[in-house]
């Protein structure tokens, strides 16, 4: 019984569709809700953030775990305040930081993240 319910909640291939799913949902929601200079800040937003938590994890011993948990307190933070641009930002790099934990399963989540922030952080804004 705990293998059953174990391989419900504990599934890569599943979690890894999931995130292939949802990056470009998101990203398209936030290139279709945000005037050009949102969707920069939010790309820029999620490299800074994404640095962050790539230097905490090669720097100190903190695991994936606990830089999630950061993230997702950020997350719900950002949810309260309904600041909108700073929680789609949280949820790109969750869903980055959970899709580099699955060895290549969320390739296409990571591409979509990737082409995205490096698309809108270079992006000429018109004045």
């Amino acid at each position: 019984m705990l293998g059953i319910l174990r391989s419900l909640f504990d599934n890569p291939d599943r979690e890894a569709k999931r995130l292939n799913r949802d990056a470009p949902a998101i990203i398209e929601s936030a290139t279709r809700s945000y005037p050009a200079e949102g969707v920069r800040g939010i790309a820029l937003a999620t490299l800074e953030h994404l640095g962050e938590a790539h230097e905490h994890l090669t720097n100190h011993s903190e695991s994936r775990d606990q830089v999630l948990y950061r993230f997702r307190q950020l997350h719900g933070e950002a949810r309260r305040r309904m600041d909108q641009a700073a929680l789609t930002a949280y949820t790109l790099v969750i869903i980055h930081l959970r899709a580099e934990a699955l060895d290549g399963r969320a390739a296409p989540a990571l591409e979509a993240i990737d082409a995205f922030t490096s698309q809108w952080s270079d992006a000429a804004i018109p004045e």
